[in-house]
């Protein structure tokens, strides 16, 4: 693989590349929850330089730092543990996940960015209070690194048209083709619709999600680049954690460390690292809920 960044500021990202970061207690209850309070109302009210994204497996409030005494306070605080940073190319934004994130990178999309870290803050998980069992989610980073733009990464690189949605039943389904799904539900008048083994509500408020779908322009390129030799992934680290991705999708990566997920901390790690969430579903979570911040050493 060609390095997508120039020589110059490939070196410049090398050198600063380091161990992942884990800062316990970065945060008090009570700083989690006016975090959560403040974007909540942001939401509500679109302020500022404030948006937000909706979706089935996930919702997305991008914000500024500048936007607010708060957030000016909170990106100092976080210097304190990184080091001076700056956000260029994507926006940082509290994301609400209730599916889990597939393996990724998020080294943007410019060459001449000099990518730092990625900082997660956790700041809610919601488990499912009807089961016994719960357990909190992981964070998995591996040691493999990936120097071009940003990417997801999947066996299924041809398609960049594929989400994430419930069926009828409530189950979160990969529908691999958004405009193929679309065009066979317009058929549909309202009612239940089967598509490739899973059944589907369908009334005009459902086309015209799937409709905002089909029209949304992807961050992430599609890949499987990031395969780079024939070794199988451990089968029990599969089973344990990555049960969202199909298996063929993890050959050749190999776990650095699994990061828990403990409300108030900060964890970090470098922008070049393939990272993914675990299968949180597995432990009955619903929904996590973060601080999430794609950082770069210079300002462009």
């Amino acid at each position: 693989m060609d390095n997508f960044f120039s020589e110059k500021v490939f070196k410049v990202i090398r050198k600063l590349e380091s161990e992942i970061i884990i800062k316990k207690k970065f945060l008090s209850e009570n700083e989690c929850k006016e975090l959560l309070e403040y974007f909540k109302n942001i939401k509500n009210k679109s302020v500022g330089k404030s948006k937000s994204i909706d979706r089935e497996e996930s919702t997305k409030i991008f914000f500024d730092f500048n936007q607010s005494e708060l957030l000016k306070k909170m990106k100092l605080k976080i210097e304190e543990h990184i080091g001076e940073f700056f956000v260029n190319d994507f926006q940082p934004h509290i994301i609400t996940c209730r599916f889990p994130l597939r393996l990724h990178v998020d080294s943007g999309k410019n060459p001449n960015d000099i990518i730092y870290k990625n900082v997660v803050v956790p700041l809610d998980i919601t488990y499912d209070l009807e089961r016994e069992f719960h357990a909190p989610p992981n964070t998995l980073v591996f040691k493999n690194k990936w120097y071009d733009q940003a990417s997801l990464f999947t066996k299924q690189s041809k398609n960049n048209y594929d989400f994430i949605i419930k069926d009828k039943n409530n189950n979160f389904v990969d529908i691999l083709n958004i405009f193929d799904f679309k065009e066979k539900i317009q058929n549909v008048s309202s009612g239940t619709f089967s598509y490739k083994g899973n059944e589907f509500l369908v009334n005009e408020r459902f086309k015209e999600y799937i409709g905002g779908l089909s029209e949304t322009k992807r961050y992430n390129i599609r890949t499987d680049m990031h395969i780079t030799n024939n070794k199988d992934f451990d089968k029990d680290d599969y089973e344990k954690h990555m049960t969202h991705q199909p298996y063929e999708d993890c050959q050749g990566l190999e776990i650095d460390k699994v990061v828990p997920w403990d409300i108030g901390s900060l964890l970090s790690w470098d922008r070049s690292r393939i990272h993914c969430s675990d299968n949180f579903i597995k432990n009955n979570v619903i929904s996590k809920t973060c601080m999430s911040v794609f950082t770069s050493k210079t300002k462009i």
